[in-house]
């Protein structure tokens, strides 16, 4: 029978946490924050973006449980300790997970969308539920096109509280005829759009490493990833590349946006001083125990970049 903390480790927990983590983060760091100073309340209410953040983690987590489903072959070449799916939970147990939770995720992603109005922002669900079943099954296999899908996943969490704050927030702006205020959608969506950008490039470099650490069990099944075509070092000149977009983004941002103390100290020292540090790991890495370290390592910047909101806030509303 299956435990339920098995459950739990099936559909990623954490990740999930961090996911529902990241949604109230823009809704309270970002939009609350900026209609504060315009003077205008949050219009999407608490039990409707609740429903949102379910029907965001349910989508999620059956994401979660498909992969395992197809990659037990892979997982138990890579990692056989932490296989779940064939040894603590079945494959019929682990595809039924799947098929509730997206049937959960998608009837909430319509209800919600219908509440504003925008039904067909409920296709989106399906849309993204459909794509990460194909990610499981055939993206992986593909050169770079798996990286790219979970990583525009990542970049997704931080624009849906945006996406369905702003046509409840564009209606009340228009009835009370606030021209100045308008504006601060725009600002809002710049913002959230920020860190979509930055989750989607972290995500990026992360599955690469990711690959670089799993490349036993995805050579075994003839999978084209980017360390098996180009080899390790070649991917780590990639790594490289992205990293320095990554600090050179913050670096122009900042400098646009900020210009304060409390930001730069932040940003510096928890944000581009372990992607530093994280890039020479990587350059003297070699082995799978320390690309996943590395991975785990990567993992906390990008808490830290997504806990930024903190000081965001206190600089919008201080």
């Amino acid at each position: 029978m299956m435990k339920l903390m098995d459950f739990f480790r099936l559909i990623r927990y954490k990740n999930l946490l961090i996911i529902i983590l990241t949604m109230y983060a823009i809704r309270y760091g970002i939009i609350y924050p900026f209609l504060q100073r315009a003077s205008i309340s949050m219009q999407f209410d608490e039990l409707h973006f609740l429903l949102l953040v379910i029907a965001t983690v349910c989508i999620a987590a059956a994401g979660y449980a498909i992969n395992d489903y197809f990659d037990i072959r892979s997982d138990i070449a890579n990692h056989p300790e932490s296989v779940l799916v064939g040894t603590k939970i079945s494959r019929r147990s682990a595809l039924t997970i799947n098929n509730v939770l997206n049937l959960i995720g998608v009837v909430l992603g319509f209800y919600v969308s219908a509440y504003i109005h925008l039904t067909k922002f409920g296709l989106l669900f399906i849309l993204v539920s459909a794509t990460l079943w194909f990610y499981s099954s055939y993206f992986k296999k593909l050169l770079l096109w798996g990286n790219i899908v979970v990583a525009a996943f990542s970049a997704l969490i931080p624009l849906i509280p945006v996406l369905f704050e702003i046509p409840l927030l564009n209606k009340i702006i228009i009835l009370q005829h606030i021209p100045v205020q308008s504006k601060i959608v725009s600002v809002i969506f710049f913002f959230a759009l920020g860190y979509s950008y930055f989750a989607f490039l972290l995500t990026l470099i992360r599955e690469i490493i990711k690959d670089m650490e799993d490349m036993q069990g995805d050579s075994e099944l003839g999978r084209r990833t980017l360390p098996l075509v180009i080899g390790i070092q070649k991917s780590k000149y990639v790594i490289y590349a992205i990293t320095l977009i990554v600090i050179l983004s913050i670096a122009f941002i900042y400098i646009i946006f900020f210009q304060d103390l409390v930001s730069l100290i932040y940003l510096a020292l928890l944000v581009v001083a372990p992607l530093v540090f994280i890039i020479y790991r990587l350059y003297k890495a070699s082995g799978q125990k320390e690309f996943f370290a590395i991975s785990k390592q990567l993992k906390i910047v990008m808490f830290f970049g997504l806990a930024f909101v903190v000081v965001l806030c206190f600089i919008l509303l201080g």
